[in-house]
């Protein structure tokens, strides 16, 4: 199979994908900032009781928040301020369907849910890069930022 047949046929739970961080709508700002430093991620999922995502947290809205109300952080829980506009998909669907969430919606991360609808943990760019890198290597050619381009076929043995 080509790399369009994959995307069609195999399933999101192929792609690499990253623990998520998970955390209660009533986790402070503060809290929030806290968790996603030490885990060097860019967004955590704010989850339900029964462990379903509402929304996500990130840190675009922690930037606007620290401009805005620096000294609030500790008193404004997460669940006031989750992104307007975030994605999931379920593990079995199509990679297609992250590929079209990236290209068309510009999303950054994608949620991936169980059969359940609870979260597995997040994919969306660097998932279809290393997918692709790892199953299309010959389709990759890497160069380096600023330098020349390199040679498109290996030199020796």
């Amino acid at each position: 199979m080509g790399l369009k047949e994959n995307l069609q046929n195999e399933s999101v739970s192929t792609l690499p994908c990253r623990e998520a961080i998970l955390i209660q709508p009533e986790t402070s700002v503060r809290q929030a900032a806290q968790i996603l430093q030490s885990k060097k991620l860019g967004c955590a999922v704010v989850v339900d009781a029964e462990g379903k995502p509402m929304g996500i947290f990130t840190e675009r809205t922690l930037i606007k928040l620290l401009l805005q109300q620096p000294h609030d952080l500790d008193k404004i829980p997460v669940r006031e301020h989750l992104e307007t506009e975030w994605f999931c998909v379920r593990n079995s669907d199509s990679i297609s369907a992250v590929l079209d969430l990236v290209q068309k919606r510009d999303a950054r991360f994608v949620c991936e849910l169980d059969e359940h609808g609870k979260v597995i943990g997040l994919t969306g760019q660097k998932g279809l890069s290393e997918y692709i890198a790892d199953h299309f290597p010959e389709q990759v050619m890497v160069q380096r930022i600023g330098g020349q381009p390199g040679m498109e076929n290996r030199e020796g043995a």
